[in-house]
């Protein structure tokens, strides 16, 4: 209690009033980037309640879903959908771009089958052993290997051990230029392409709009060293921006003027209201964490360049890259 007392304190004297900003998501407010020229402005500094912003509809976690199947054998629990986030709806249905966001398992020893499906997947392997292929090549999965599979790029995963694979699974219509192949990334030797970013992010950058996403799209791994907190900062209509917990334990996620307990494979969207602040705590003193970072912003938005930092803020740190090669996996002929 006396650490989120004390983080509070912190908080409260970060969070200064910015502009006028849209209207709160209990308005009618006009859907999507044309609801920031909706007037009906909403000081910064209200509260949560008086704002009329329910964070709690913003937030979903996997432990609270009923179970569904993908790619044939894979077990599925949403903890974020698709959904309208400017109006109030169903909690949890609120991805602006994408259909679902999940934890997926594939049990001990099983396959799935050989897919070629019509989205775009992106997965992250949080524990297990296994084998992605795509009929012709094959790439090891294990834990922290990152993998985008295109639209219509065959693909099937296979469980090597008797443990479940476990895996983070985001599913979109593609809205970039993908490409024809699978793209395999071990996140472990992945250079950090950003430091001190939003005061104590630390990141990983895995796929980019180089890698055919969207000019704005983009998926990190994110680090808070111990004893830490995020920048609290807000975005406004048409981004759309995620944060999943993958470190196994209980940490803290700010929301506006509210607190949440955030365990692993929890997540939330930043509700894009242009006011309502958001930060990440780690409140342990001894333990990193981890978050799995997806954005994606308007169409006219620029997604960073070089190594400088997100929004090419400060001069370019030669310790930090965002050169992949190394972390690069080539596929193995299948025999």
């Amino acid at each position: 209690m006396k650490k989120i007392i004390g983080f509070m304190l912190i908080l409260a004297s970060a969070c200064v009033a910015q502009s006028s900003s849209p209207a709160g998501l209990a308005a009618a407010a006009p859907k999507g980037p044309a609801a920031a020229e909706a007037g009906n402005a909403v000081p910064a500094d209200l509260s949560n309640e008086k704002a009329g912003v329910d964070i709690d509809r913003f937030i979903g976690s996997a432990v609270n879903a009923p179970v569904h199947l993908s790619h044939g054998t894979l077990l599925t629990h949403t903890i974020l959908r698709g959904g309208d986030p400017y109006h109030p709806g169903p909690q949890g249905s609120v991805l602006e771009y994408r259909k679902d966001l999940s934890t997926a398992t594939l049990l001990g020893m099983n396959r799935t089958p050989l897919s070629t499906l019509p989205d775009e997947f992106f997965f992250y392997v949080q524990s297990g052993e296994g084998r992605l292929d795509d009929g012709k090549q094959s790439w090891p999965l294990r834990e922290g290997i990152a993998v985008l599979a295109p639209p219509n790029v065959p693909h099937r995963f296979t469980a090597t051990t008797d443990r479940p694979l476990e895996m983070i699974m985001l599913t979109w219509t593609a809205a970039g230029t993908p490409k024809n192949e699978l793209m395999v990334r071990d996140v472990n030797l992945l250079n950090y392409c950003e430091e001190n970013a939003h005061w104590n992010n630390t990141s990983k950058c895995i796929f980019g709009a180089s890698d055919g996403l969207f000019a704005s799209e983009r998926m990190y791994l994110v680090m808070l060293q111990p004893w830490t907190i995020s920048e609290p900062h807000s975005h406004g209509p048409g981004t759309e921006e995620i944060w999943t917990k993958v470190t196994p334990g209980m940490q803290t996620m700010m929301l506006g003027s509210e607190l949440r307990e955030m365990p692993q494979n929890t997540a939330y969207l930043v509700p894009p209201t242009g006011f309502t602040k958001h930060a990440n705590l780690n409140l342990s003193k001894d333990k990193v964490e981890w978050w799995l970072y997806v954005a994606r912003g308007p169409a006219q938005a620029a997604a960073p360049r070089g190594n400088a930092p997100r929004g090419g803020r400060g001069p370019v740190n030669p310790n930090l890259s965002r050169d992949v090669q190394q972390a690069t996996i080539a596929g193995t002929p299948l025999p």
